[in-house]
């Protein structure tokens, strides 16, 4: 039985690590546009309104890089852990629990 958990959790490990790979791999081949700073007018023209373009203003004077980003490309960006993995990894841990419960 400890043999079925230790494949479980290999098989597990794996399919959690392997997208995270790959993810770094193509983050190694996207090129983007240098970082330059925005004046108050750039920001306006993007269309913020004034309060967040002073706010931008703050950020870069306090040394943050900010990248404005057309509306297409800022729909595909997600940040930390999806949906469907937080299911996967309950589904390999219930999976888990029954192997061990079975012994």
């Amino acid at each position: 039985m400890k043999f079925r958990l230790a494949i479980a959790l290999a098989l597990a490990l794996g399919s959690v690590s392997a997208p995270a790979a790959f993810a770094q791999q193509q983050a190694t081949q996207f090129r983007t546009a240098e970082p330059r700073a925005f004046s108050a007018e750039d920001l306006r023209s993007y269309g913020l309104s004034a309060e967040d373009a002073r706010q931008v203003g703050a950020l870069q004077a306090q040394g943050y890089e900010v990248r404005v980003l057309p509306a297409e490309e800022a729909a595909q960006y997600t940040g930390g852990i999806s949906n469907r993995t937080w299911w996967i990894i309950g589904g390999v841990v219930v999976v888990a629990a029954i192997v061990l419960a079975s012994d």
